[in-house]
C-alpha cells in the first residue's frame, strides 16, 4: 500500500519540475502573433511579411501575421492592448495610430502612449505624391499651379480617414494654399487601383502599395516624403527637392507589445528585430518597397514618439484636420 503514495508523489514532483522548466524556458517557446492593422497588400502589410520570417529565424519560433484592418488602424491595436503583456502579442503600426489619433479623434478605445510599449521601430514608408498618367503634370510645381487654377477640385485618394495618406495630403493642401477633395478608401491598395484607372486624380500612399501600377506607366510619381530620395524611386526627387521645403511628414512603422510586458522580453525583441537588418535579401526588399530601414533601442524609439506626439499635436492644431 506504501507504493501508491510513493508513485503519486513521485509523478506530483515530475510535474512540478516540468512546468518550472516550462515557466523557466527562454522568451520565445512558441509561435508569436504578428498583428497587422491594414488590409492585405498595403505598405504595414508587405512590411510585416517582409519581416516574419528572418526574425522567426533568429528568435527560432515562427511569427504568424494576422490582419485586423479597419478605423485607421485602431481595430488591430486595440486587440494587442487587450492581449496577455507576454510578449507574444505584437502589433505593427505606424506614427499616425501611435502620436496622432489621439489629436484627430474625438474619442479612442485606448491610450496609445501609455497601453503599449514601445519594441522597434522598422522603417519608414513614407507617402509619396503621385497622379494618374493623363493629369497633364510632371513636376510638383505644375501639379500646384494645376490644383489652383482648375475650375474642378482635384480629388485625392488615402487609405482611410485618419491615415497617415490623409494626413499627409492635408499637410500638403495647408502648406501650398491648394484645394483637394478627400475621397477615403478601405486600404491603400483600392485607392491605387482607381488611381490607375483615373477613377481620382491623385494619392498620397507609398510606393510598396502601387509600384505595380508605376510599372505598367498607368501611374506617375511628382515628390516622395522621405528626406532623402528612395532607393526604388532615385529619379523621383524628394518635396525638398521639388520645390516645398518643410514638408516634413515622415511616415514610420513600428512594432508595439501590450503595456506590462517584461523589459527582457521587450530587449529580446529589439534585439532580433534589429537583427533583420544584417540579412542583405531582407533589406533590399525592404527598399525595394519604398521601405528606408530604421534600427534603434526601445529607449530611442520611445523618445521619437514622444516628440512626434508634440509635433503632430500641434501640426493637428494648426491644419484643422479631423476624422470623420
Amino acid at each position: 500500500m506504501r507504493l501508491i503514495p510513493r508513485i503519486l508523489a513521485l509523478l506530483a514532483g515530475t510535474l512540478i519540475a516540468t512546468l518550472a522548466f516550462a515557466q523557466g524556458q527562454a522568451f520565445p517557446n512558441r509561435p508569436i502573433r504578428m498583428i497587422v492593422t491594414a488590409a492585405t497588400g498595403g505598405i504595414t502589410d508587405i512590411m510585416a511579411r517582409v519581416m516574419v520570417e528572418p526574425m522567426g529565424r533568429s528568435l527560432g519560433q515562427p511569427l504568424i501575421v494576422e490582419n485586423r484592418p479597419g478605423a485607421g488602424g485602431n481595430i488591430g491595436t486595440e486587440f494587442v492592448v487587450k492581449a496577455p503583456p507576454d510578449g507574444y502579442t505584437l502589433v505593427i503600426v505606424n506614427v499616425g495610430t501611435i502620436a496622432i489619433h489621439r489629436w484627430i479623434y474625438d474619442s479612442m478605445p485606448f491610450d496609445p502612449l501609455n497601453d503599449l510599449v514601445p519594441v522597434a521601430p522598422v522603417g519608414d514608408g513614407a507617402s509619396i505624391l503621385a497622379v494618374h498618367a493623363k493629369l497633364p503634370v510632371r513636376t510638383l510645381k505644375e501639379f500646384i499651379e494645376l490644383a489652383k487654377a482648375t475650375s474642378r477640385k482635384l480629388n485625392y485618394g488615402s487609405a482611410g480617414n485618419g491615415t497617415m495618406p490623409h494626413l499627409s495630403a492635408e499637410v500638403f493642401a495647408h502648406m501650398t494654399g491648394t484645394q483637394l477633395v478627400h475621397v477615403p478608401y478601405k486600404g491603400a491598395n483600392p485607392a491605387a487601383v482607381d488611381l490607375a484607372t483615373g477613377q481620382i486624380d491623385v494619392a498620397f500612399i507609398a510606393y510598396g502599395s502601387m509600384r505595380a501600377q508605376m510599372a505598367a506607366g498607368h501611374v506617375r510619381a511628382l515628390a516622395v516624403g522621405s528626406r532623402e530620395r528612395l532607393a526604388a524611386l532615385a529619379e523621383v526627387p524628394t518635396f525638398d527637392e521639388a520645390g516645398l521645403p518643410g514638408y516634413d511628414v515622415t511616415n514610420w512603422f513600428g512594432v508595439f507589445a501590450p503595456k506590462g510586458t517584461p523589459r527582457d522580453v521587450v530587449a529580446t525583441l529589439n534585439t532580433h528585430i534589429g537583427r533583420i537588418f544584417d540579412d542583405a535579401p531582407t533589406v533590399k526588399r525592404l527598399q525595394d518597397g519604398g521601405i528606408v530601414p530604421m534600427r534603434e533601442s526601445a529607449d530611442a524609439f520611445a523618445k521619437r514618439i514622444a516628440a512626434d506626439d508634440v509635433k503632430w499635436r500641434d501640426v493637428v492644431r494648426r491644419i484643422g484636420v479631423k476624422a470623420q
